[in-house]
C-alpha cells in the first residue's frame, strides 16, 4: 500500500517510522520547511518527500494521513476525497493496530480536556495500566512502536482530528463541553459542533457516552447518541478537592474524570488525586510581587476558558489579553471583565477585536506591545491582595511557537521582577 504523510508534525513522524516497520511505501508531503534533522531522517530511510510545496504527488497515495491542522478546504484534500481516496490522521488509522484491544477513552471539549485527560489517567493508573495518547501524551503509532501493551488508553481528540477519521468509536467518549471555538478553522459554529459530535457518531449501545447535561450544545444533540449516555455532575463541595488543584474549573474536570472511572467499574476517591500533579500553563501560580499574586493561564486560548477563569476572582483582578484571535463574539467575556477586572492589558492581533467590547463597557484598558511591557507596567500598580492573571483568550502563534512558550515567558518575568 502506499501512503503520503501530510505535514511532518509528531505524529506523523511516528505514523512514518511505524509504516516502515510494516515495509510500507510512504511519500511526504511537507508545506512548510523541513528541518535538517527530518531530512536525514527521510533520506536515511529513502522516503521520497517534498517541502514548501502540497503538490499532485499526494494524490497517488492509497492512504493520506494528514496533520490535523491542515485547513478542512485544502485544495489536495478536497481533491483526494473527490476521488475516493481514505483521509484520515494517525491518531484514529492506527487504533486497528491496537491487536491486544486495550479499553479506548477519548476526550474532547473546548475547555478542560487535557486535564480530563491527566486526571482521568492518573486515576485509573492506581488500579490497571493507562497511557495517555493523542493530542496529549504520545501518538498512537509511539504506542505501538513502543510495545507498550497497556489496558486503557486515554486519548484527548480535536475538532481537527474528529473532523478527518472516517472512523472512530471509543469505548468511552466524554465531551467535556462545546463552546465557540477554533472559528478560524472551522467555517462555522454548526461546522465545528458537528466535528466534536464524531467522537460518538460510530458508537453503538454497549459503548459510553459520558457528557455535561448543562452544556447546551451537547443536550441539542443527544438524541443522535446511540450509546449509553451518562451524564456528569458535581456531586462533591469545593472544599472537599485536594487544596494544590482547588480552582472552579476543576469541579467540571473531576466530576467528569469520576464518572468515567465510574463506567469502567473502576475505584474513585478524592484522595486518589492527592499526588495528582496539575499541568503547567493552567491557573498556574507563578509567585507574588508587592503582595499580588501572578497566575499563569496561557492554555486559555479562548474566550470561554478565560470566562471559566475568571470565576476563581472577585474584581482585584488585572488580566492580560494576548495572542491571536479565533473569530469569537466576546461579550460574554467582556461582561465578565467589567464585573470583575480593575484593569486590562491587550497585546497582540486580539486587541483589535477586543478593544471595542472594552470600550462599550468603559472598562479600563491598555494596549502594549507585548507580554513583558504588560507585566512590568502592571507589577508597578497591583497592590496587596490583587491578582494578576495571563488569560489570553487566544492562540500564541502571533509571537510565540505554542502556548507552553508564552506561559514560561509569562513566568521567566514575573520571577525577573520578584528578584528585583
Amino acid at each position: 500500500m502506499q501512503y503520503a504523510l501530510l505535514g511532518l508534525g509528531l505524529s506523523n513522524k511516528y505514523a512514518a517510522k511505524f509504516l516502515l516497520k510494516l515495509g510500507e511505501k510512504i511519500f511526504v508531503s511537507e508545506s512548510g520547511k523541513l528541518s535538517s534533522e527530518d531530512k536525514a531522517f527521510l533520506e536515511e530511510n529513502n522516503i521520497p518527500y517534498e517541502e514548501g510545496v502540497n503538490s499532485e504527488k499526494i494524490l497517488e497515495a492509497d492512504v493520506i494521513l494528514t496533520s490535523p491542522s491542515v485547513p478542512h478546504n485544502h485544495p489536495i484534500l478536497l481533491k483526494a476525497q473527490q476521488m475516493g481516496k481514505y483521509v484520515d490522521t494517525e491518531i484514529t488509522y492506527f487504533m486497528k493496530f491496537l491487536d491486544w484491544k486495550p479499553k479506548i477513552i477519548a476526550v474532547t471539549g473546548s475547555v478542560g480536556k487535557s486535564t480530563t485527560v491527566a486526571m482521568i489517567n492518573h486515576l485509573i493508573s492506581k488500579s490497571a495500566s493507562s497511557q495517555i495518547s493523542g493530542n496529549f501524551g504520545i501518538p498512537i503509532a509511539q504506542v505501538l512502536l513502543e510495545g507498550k501493551k497497556p489496558e486503557y488508553i486515554v486519548v484527548e481528540i480535536s475538532s481537527f482530528q474528529l473532523y478527518w477519521t472516517p472512523f472512530f468509536k471509543p469505548n468511552v467518549a466524554v465531551i467535556t463541553n462545546i463552546y465557540p471555538n477554533h472559528l478560524d478553522w472551522h467555517p462555522s459554529m454548526e461546522h465545528y459542533v458537528d466535528s466534536k459530535f464524531k467522537i460518538t457518531k460510530f458508537q453503538d449501545n454497549e459503548d459510553h457516552f459520558v457528557y455535561n447535561p448543562k452544556d447546551m450544545e451537547t443536550f441539542k444533540r443527544l438524541a443522535l447518541v446511540q450509546a449509553k449516555r451518562v451524564p456528569f455532575t458535581v456531586d462533591f463541595k469545593f472544599e472537599e478537592i485536594p487544596f494544590h488543584i482547588r480552582t472552579k474549573q476543576n469541579m467540571e474536570n473531576i466530576a467528569a474524570a469520576k464518572t468515567v472511572l465510574k463506567v469502567l467499574g473502576l475505584p474513585f476517591s478524592m484522595s486518589m488525586l492527592e499526588d495528582f500533579t496539575p499541568l503547567p500553563h493552567r491557573m498556574e501560580y507563578c509567585g507574588t510581587i508587592n503582595g499580588a499574586h501572578y497566575y499563569n493561564d496561557s492554555k486559555a486560548t479562548n474566550a470561554a476558558a478565560v470566562v471559566k477563569a475568571l470565576e476563581n476572582f472577585d474584581n482585584n483582578l488585572y488580566l492580560i489579553i494576548a495572542g491571536k484571535g479565533k473569530n469569537e463574539d466576546y461579550t460574554k467575556l467582556a461582561d465578565e471583565i467589567s464585573k470583575k477586572c480593575k484593569f486590562v492589558a491587550i497585546v497582540g492581533p486580539i486587541s483589535d477585536a477586543v478593544e471595542p467590547y472594552l470600550k462599550e463597557r468603559n472598562v479600563n484598558y491598555k494596549r502594549f506591545s507585548n507580554i513583558e511591557e504588560a507585566v512590568v507596567e502592571i507589577s508597578k500598580i497591583a497592590k496587596e491582595g490583587d491578582y494578576v492573571l495571563l488569560g489570553p483568550a487566544g492562540a500564541s502563534y502571533d509571537a510565540y511557537k505554542n502556548f507552553e512558550e508564552r506561559g514560561n515567558h509569562f513566568k521567566e518575568i514575573v520571577k525577573k521582577l520578584m528578584q528585583r
